[in-house]
């Protein structure tokens, strides 16, 4: 062999093993697990840009985008000035650590292969777009909170929980024969709304003369306030519970286009929008439309608390905020991440170059979910407050939008009214601190705008929260002092409120406890910063929700469990077996004191309105929610309080770990909805929250082959702990 052909055999060895480590290196590449840039760029290219929206209006689906009929409505829409400067400190926040160095997220390879499942699925719906939106956004902001709630020192910066989770709420505390009730009242037909008069003549309708204010068909029915299938509600959630952080609404992208959106969005006076206008331009509907669409959002977090929410279209964002001082104000942030971006990021791997990675529709929700879970939730005395002041959306726009072509949309690009936008994608603050760029200063004035002015000021309140929130650090009453209570007995001193309840004996009797409660839930009122001392849990069952109830004037603190109307009957049938089990109560059930028909109703998490409350001692966290537990002890300490439930006559009907409580190291049992009670017929006109309850009907007259049903009861609570 002569000395070129070794040659050339070397040369080709050395390539061979350059492309086979080059091989190797791609293939750790996209199997290694991604740093946070790394994952945020991946993201934006192989699963947001697979975004395909079926434009075929027979292949998708039909139905008002725009439907705010009756529901709260701000006064005013402003832009949200200050937002790229709160988005930006979260990343200052997040960059400031190694965490943005470390490999935690899912390989490219894997991204890749969700993208083409996700390109396979054409947008049609709004089920369409929440299910893109879990796959590319919902799920990865949830895999990086739960790496950031790992570091101790991000999870005290973020104020995490544990995990966030993506909850639907539209079937939750619903009586379900209401759900098929309403589902067989459905009709093809719709009644008809107020319109323009362009509108009612097409449809054969009386003109605009006839279409006067309150003469709407739909401003006789009651308004329905519950979330809707397209509403999301997101939690901050960990071992001692969830607390819900901000509002999503989607909206399908072929009802609500980009179009849409960049003519309509804008600082509007919702008396103007709402007002009629014999001969309206496409720009005008366009922005009732988009008025309308951030009022549904608006509502649910009004009625939820919440400070913070957004609308998603899958092509657009807009970002809501509700100052604590100002609810008749939102203000909104406009995202176009494919605009924003560009196809690419302009991500190279080199943690000091500018990107626009904080302009990716992950990376804007992301900041924003960290910045949302920073705020408590609002007292309810917050919310019933603001629902006062505020007025509701009087017309409805069913069809609008189909009568607005996209060649008739003026052809202008959505322009805002300050700096910050341009500012906030020049800057690239998803690299090192010591390379961030900072905000240049506004060359406006030096007195802040009114909007700016809100922002500081809202943010001193918010800091001083926990200190107006006096009940909140209030412990519960024990279950010896409320028997007290009820008995007309001495003071219970292990009670941490006693020094408030009287000197030897207590002051209040049951009726006089409720009475005042009745008063100071009734306030009339009511500002932003009372205190009405009834706070959610953010617990709910099947049927009803706990708060945290404090009577201020003798510091009595207890639960009270809250059902909407469709159970108030339910809530009675489970009082009335409470007073069957009036000799067990602090020892294996609860103390029950009493209950209140609401003259001030109120509602739960934005979910549903209660309108009853039962009261009862706080018996402790349910064995559920309990990890590491000396299973033996605590069956026979289920046991020992289900017989003294049973030697009472009443089976429990639902023992399962849920419906136990551990208290001072005795279990107690909770929630007796599905209760019946033996060998005699409860008094209560047919009341029964479950037609199955007849059939456990034992009787110990006639001899039984099988288990009685007191039997057959325990060994479930057994099996189910």
């Amino acid at each position: 062999m002569s000395l070129q052909e070794i040659q050339e055999l070397r040369r080709r060895l050395e390539e061979e093993q350059r492309l086979r480590e080059e091989a190797e290196k791609q293939l750790k590449l996209q199997t290694q697990e991604t740093t946070l840039p790394e994952f945020l760029d991946a993201c934006h290219e192989h699963l947001f840009l697979g975004l395909s929206v079926q434009k075929d209006k027979d292949s998708s689906t039909k139905g008002d985008p725009a439907n705010a009929d009756r529901k709260l409505r701000p006064a005013k829409i402003r832009e949200w000035t200050n937002f790229p400067n709160e988005q930006t400190s979260i990343w200052e926040d997040l960059m400031n650590t190694e965490f943005v160095t470390e490999r935690h997220f899912t390989p490219l390879l894997a991204l890749k292969e969700y993208g083409k499942e996700a390109r396979e699925r054409m947008v049609s719906s709004e089920l369409d777009l929440g299910y893109f939106q879990r796959q590319t956004v919902e799920s990865r902001v949830a895999s990086i909170v739960k790496q950031l709630h790992a570091n101790p020192r991000l999870r005290q910066t973020f104020c995490l929980n544990g995990d966030v989770t993506f909850e639907n709420h539209a079937n939750t505390l619903t009586d379900e024969s209401n759900i098929i009730a309403d589902m067989g009242s459905l009709s093809l037909t719709q009644n008809q709304p107020r319109r323009s008069g362009r509108l009612a003549a097409k449809s054969g309708s009386a003109g605009l003369s006839a279409q006067l204010p309150g003469r709407s068909q739909n401003a006789t029915q009651p308004r329905n306030s519950r979330p809707r299938a397209d509403q999301f509600c997101v939690y901050n959630k960990g071992p001692e519970g969830k607390v819900p952080a901000f509002i999503i609404e989607y909206k399908a992208p072929h009802k609500v286009s980009l179009a849409h959106v960049k003519s309509g969005l804008q600082d509007m006076d919702l008396d103007e929008v709402l007002r009629l206008q014999r001969e309206e331009s496409p720009e005008d509907i366009c922005r009732r439309v988009v008025a309308a669409v951030i009022t549904q959002t608006f509502s649910y977090m009004i009625h939820g608390g919440l400070e913070y929410g957004y609308v998603c279209t899958g092509e657009v964002f807009i970002f809501l905020r509700v100052l604590h001082n100002d609810p008749s104000t939102v203000y909104y942030y406009l995202s176009v991440p494919e605009e924003d971006v560009g196809q690419t990021t302009g991500w190279t791997g080199d943690l000091n170059g500018d990107n626009r990675l904080h302009l990716t529709a992950l990376g804007q929700v992301l900041a924003f979910t960290l910045r949302a879970l920073r705020v408590p939730t609002r007292d309810i005395a917050w919310t019933t407050s603001a629902v006062r002041r505020l007025k509701t959306w009087e017309m409805v726009y069913d069809d609008l939008l189909d009568e607005i072509a996209e060649k008739d949309i003026p052809s202008s690009d959505f322009k805002p009214s300050t700096q910050s936008r341009n500012e906030y994608c020049r800057a690239s603050p998803v690299k090192t601190r010591s390379n961030l760029l900072p905000l240049r200063p506004s060359t406006t004035p030096k007195t802040p705008p009114s909007s700016t002015v809100g922002f500081l000021v809202i943010t001193a309140v918010e800091k001083s929260q926990g200190s107006r929130s006096k009940g909140k650090s209030r412990q519960y009453c024990t279950q010896q002092c409320l028997l007290g209570l009820i008995k007309g007995g001495e003071l219970d001193r292990k009670c941490p409120n006693v020094s408030d309840h009287g000197i030897d004996r207590h002051r209040l009797n049951r009726t006089t406890l409720i009475r005042r409660l009745d008063r100071q839930l009734s306030s009339n009122n009511l500002q932003l910063d009372s205190q009405l001392g009834c706070e959610s849990l953010h617990v709910h069952g099947s049927r009803g929700a706990l708060f945290k109830i404090t009577l201020w004037s003798h510091g009595y603190t207890f639960v009270g469990k809250g059902v909407p109307i469709e159970f108030v009957k339910g809530s009675k049938y489970e009082e009335l077996i409470y007073s069957y089990l009036t000799p067990i109560q602090g020892v294996s059930v609860p103390v029950l004191l009493g209950s209140l028909r609401l003259r001030c109703p109120f509602f739960y998490d934005g979910i549903a309105e209660i309108v009853h409350l039962m009261f009862m001692g706080f018996a402790g966290r349910t064995l559920a929610s309990l990890h590491d537990l000396d299973r033996d002890r605590l069956i026979q300490q289920a046991e020992k309080s289900l017989q003294a439930i049973h030697d009472l006559r009443v089976l429990q009907g639902d023992p399962i770990s849920g419906n136990m409580v551990e208290e001072n190291g005795r279990v107690m049992f909770i929630d007796f909805e599905r209760a019946t009670l033996q060998t005699r017929r409860i008094p209560l006109d047919g009341i029964s929250p479950n037609q199955k309850r007849k059939r456990e009907f034992c009787s110990e007259k006639s001899p039984n082959k099988h288990l009685c049903c007191f039997e057959r009861e325990k060994q479930r609570m057994r099996h189910g702990l």
